[in-house]
């Protein structure tokens, strides 16, 4: 089971992403904003569909500008009257830069693509992530006689 943080700023919010023999399970919360938890994105891909897996970086355009936008509203208000104001837009600005930076693990199977995103900073637990399924691919299902269930009772 591989737990990971969904976002910068709500970083206590974790997403969760089980591979076994059979499946890969994966549950994890949605945002609306990056900061209003609505519901959960629950997704069970059964491991033989897959076809691929690919770990690439990703730059979400509105936070970046929306963070450009604050880092200067917050300098020209330091430079002015308000220092408070501007120190805590800079603040803001530069979590919501730092928001944008995101790596994204893609499973492709016959029907589609399924996106798992996480901060830059989670990257790595993409990477375990796609070596258990890579080494589950890999390794042959135990098989199972039609007696053995009954022999081990």
């Amino acid at each position: 089971m591989f737990n990971f943080s969904i976002s910068w700023l709500i970083f206590w919010m974790k997403g969760r992403v089980e591979v076994d023999n059979q499946s890969v399970r994966s549950r994890i919360p949605r945002l609306l904003l990056w900061v209003f938890p609505y519901g959960l994105i629950s997704k069970d891909i059964a491991l033989s569909d897959i076809k691929s897996t690919s770990i690439k970086g990703k730059n979400q355009f509105f936070p970046l500008l929306l963070s450009l936008i604050l880092i200067v509203l917050g300098a020209l208000s330091a430079m002015n009257k308000g220092l408070a104001i501007g120190i805590l837009a800079i603040i803001i600005g530069l979590i919501l830069g730092i928001a944008g930076f995101k790596a994204r693990l893609t499973i492709e199977t016959a029907t589609g693509r399924f996106n798992i995103d996480v901060p830059a900073s989670q990257k790595e637990v993409l990477f375990k992530i796609e070596r258990e399924i890579q080494n589950r691919q890999k390794q042959p299902e135990p098989k199972i006689k039609e007696n053995q269930v009954l022999e081990e009772l």
